[in-house]
């Protein structure tokens, strides 16, 4: 059951830091504020420079703020899939109370049961998800409080990433004076959003072509089958037509957007653009079709790779066929280009969020999704990783001698004219949400602490 309240979901990414802040009432999601900057002290989705990284994310913060008009305190943060170890793990207890009736506190052993699988110590527990739990033998529970037993197990998926990106990730939110409410692993969201029930159920590959690189995540039997990261996104094709035609990367961006298309056999052999090339004392004439040939270069590229991969993994033969998000796949003539290498079914999903019906906004709409659609049970889960995790991370006093036992460590293309055109600098445009709460309603939502 989908809960109520404010959520804030915070998207990390290689060229931008989004930020947006939802309510959900009855198990809809209403968007009051959403914010985007560009991202700093980040490479590779991954935080390389903590400060200057917080920095940006204060700004974020604030800026989403200012036009939800409320206070956030607290965020839901995506992590990339970089370095992702999906494993099965499972927990047994004996129910202890003299009723033997099963509480949120036999649940919340259960899961600290399970992870006490080995992880190496290089490594770290993001979420656990209980796929079913088991009373007595009976099997196939997914909510088992308020039932009867003496033994409960439960059966789950462990998900672990390494400590360093998430040392930093936390650490960079930390000093952004925000606190860490969820970390939601971004493609296991992603997939949940972007793909329908039918989809999830027989099958279906998300690409999310993001700026500084692109994410797959196949679904299959609503369980994640196979996720991976390529360092390659919209900003290479940006670097790519700078770089050849010798132009700046605000030209260059321009062109990608206003003139360019990723599918060279739909793209005009008559038309042409004006671009001003460094070295030259005027600007010098650009065909459509030679700027498509550039583009198509780079997303064909990524998109080859992709499909080596999914053909090694064997999912790409699924009846959903591919899903594409994210900001790289707005492009004209990707999703064309995408048919001819993929060879199966290939669409562009755009969120149906007021203001924000863009693919850009995809990863951080998905994780605010998540988190609000939560369940109980997965909220508990959620809960017993964090604070077991908090656990092993928390110094140990030296003033004080301990006798500790030894710990095993767990492990459509507009028409255009044939006249010339100059290329300006876009001037981004957003919709901005200007209805803010009225105070009376602020103070309620300030009072019961909902706002994330």
């Amino acid at each position: 059951m989908a809960r109520s309240g404010f959520f804030t979901g915070l998207d990390i990414g290689t060229s931008t830091i989004k930020v947006l802040v939802a309510e959900f009432i009855g198990g809809e999601m209403n968007v009051i504020g959403v914010s985007k900057v560009k991202s700093a002290g980040v490479k590779d989705g991954i935080i390389v420079d903590i400060d200057v990284a917080a920095g940006a994310i204060k700004t974020a913060v604030e800026q989403a703020e200012e036009k939800a008009g409320v206070s956030i305190d607290k965020v839901n943060v995506a992590l990339p899939a970089n370095h992702l170890q999906i494993e099965s793990t499972q927990g047994m207890i004996p129910v202890p109370s003299e009723t033997k009736e099963i509480r949120d506190e036999d649940v919340d052993s259960v899961v600290k049961s399970a992870l006490t699988k080995s992880v190496t110590p290089e490594r770290e527990v993001i979420t656990l998800i209980p796929e079913e739990f088991i009373i007595d033998g009976f099997q196939g529970i997914k909510d088992p409080r308020g039932m009867m037993g003496i033994r409960l197990e439960m059966r789950g998926i462990l998900y672990t990433g390494p400590s360093t990106i998430l040392h930093n990730l936390r650490k960079a939110v930390e000093k952004a004076g925000i606190a860490l409410e969820n970390i939601v692993i971004s493609p296991l969201a992603m997939a949940q959003t972007v793909l329908n029930e039918g989809e999830r159920e027989f099958g279906a590959t998300v690409i999310d072509m993001g700026g500084g690189q692109t994410t797959v995540a196949s679904m299959r039997n609503q369980e994640l089958q196979y996720t991976n990261i390529y360092a390659e996104g919209g900003d290479y094709v940006t670097k790519d037509i700078s770089k050849v035609l010798k132009t700046s990367r605000d030209i260059a961006e321009a062109l990608k957007f206003n003139f360019g298309n990723a599918d060279v056999d739909a793209s005009s052999t008559t038309e042409t653009v004006q671009v001003d090339v460094v070295g030259e004392t005027s600007p010098i004439d650009v065909s459509e079709r030679y700027l498509s040939e550039i583009i198509s270069a780079r997303v064909r590229h990524i998109l080859e790779r992709v499909k080596q991969d999914l053909d090694r993994g064997r999912v790409l033969d699924m009846p959903g066929g591919v899903v594409l998000s994210g900001g790289g796949a707005i492009l004209p003539g990707v999703v064309e280009l995408a048919e001819k290498i993929f060879r199966t079914t290939v669409k562009l999903y755009i969120p149906n969020q007021v203001g924000i019906r863009n693919p850009m906004f995809a990863n951080v709409i998905s994780l605010v999704e998540y988190v609000g659609n939560m369940t109980e049970v997965e909220a508990i889960a959620q809960n017993a990783v964090h604070n077991e995790e908090l656990l092993r991370r928390k110094p140990i006093d030296m003033t004080t001698t301990y006798t500790v036992a030894p710990v095993q460590p767990v492990t459509p293309q507009s028409h255009m004219s044939t006249e010339t055109r100059v290329v300006e600098p876009p001037v981004p445009t957003e919709e901005k949400i200007n209805d803010k709460p009225k105070f009376g309603d602020r103070m309620r939502n300030i009072f019961g602490s909902m706002f994330d």
